[in-house]
């Protein structure tokens, strides 16, 4: 029992060390809460009423919609913001050298326990994330199922911050990484998967693929229609489940580089 106790203490230790490590980002601070609300005070100001028609996707048929351009806008736009801080926000956490847990390999602290502590401070920053935009978007318009639009979020957030950390970790220049990051997120959720857009597209393969695709149309889904687009669930879980594994593999490799560099010297 005093072993486990032992090991759940460290966990909250660093836990706690690795969200210190975020709060003293002040840049980071002023992205989580003060763009969101900035850019979707601006969609709400300059947006118009006028009715547009935009396709909705589900596994074998495809819905089409007159939806409102005020509304479009605000639910694309917060799913490009959204897309782009988790990503910025897991390069803070996967991007850096990790040099300094070689003091900790002489504490004796597994490497598994430090990964596991990182993970859940992300999932804990999404989650305030998706929470943080649903509210504030709830504020602008009515949703038909705010459970799901929260959701949408989550996932999308999850998937953007795996890419991210991907990227931070294979990138020893945090603005490389910046910049792959930008590039993925406006061409995809910034540009590609405004309903707007990809309604009239022709090819619209390419689009239909791509990470932010289907968490999006889990998002549209349930905010205009109410209906649980099961394929869009499944997939953006697929997703997750194959960014996170490999990026959880890369961070393995790379703190067993840091082990073993400490136990050469040793």
């Amino acid at each position: 029992m005093r072993k486990l106790k032992g090991k759940t203490s460290v966990f909250f230790l660093l836990y706690r060390l690795t969200a210190l490590e975020l709060l003293r980002n002040k840049l980071g601070l002023l992205l989580l809460f003060v763009i969101p609300t900035c850019f979707l005070a601006v969609v709400e100001w300059t947006s118009g009423e006028n009715p547009l028609p935009v396709k909705l996707y589900f596994f074998q048929t495809i819905n089409e919609l007159l939806l409102n351009q005020r509304e479009i806008s605000l639910v694309f736009m917060s799913g490009a913001i959204g897309g782009f801080l988790m990503s910025y926000y897991a390069i803070l956490l996967f991007q850096q050298d990790f040099e300094y847990y070689r003091y900790c390999i002489s504490m004796r602290l597994s490497a598994f326990t430090f990964v596991a502590a990182r993970f859940s401070c992300f999932f804990t920053l999404v989650a305030a994330m998706a929470i943080f935009i649903t509210l504030v978007m709830r504020g602008m318009m009515p949703f038909e199922n705010i459970a799901g639009v929260l959701t949408g979020f989550i996932l999308l957030g999850l998937i953007y911050g795996a890419y991210g950390g991907i990227v931070g970790l294979l990138s020893k220049d945090f603005m490389v990484a910046i910049l792959f990051v930008a590039l993925l997120a406006n061409i995809d959720a910034g540009w590609l998967q405004n309903p707007v857009f990809y309604s009239t597209a022709q090819n619209t393969a390419f689009i239909r693929w791509l990470p932010a695709f289907f968490p999006c149309q889990f998002i549209f889904s349930s905010a205009f229609t109410g209906k649980t687009n099961l394929w869009a669930l499944l997939m953006s879980f697929v997703y997750v489940s194959v960014l996170f594994s490999a990026l959880f593999m890369a961070l393995q490799i790379k703190i067993k580089g840091v082990y073993h560099g400490k136990s050469h010297k040793a």
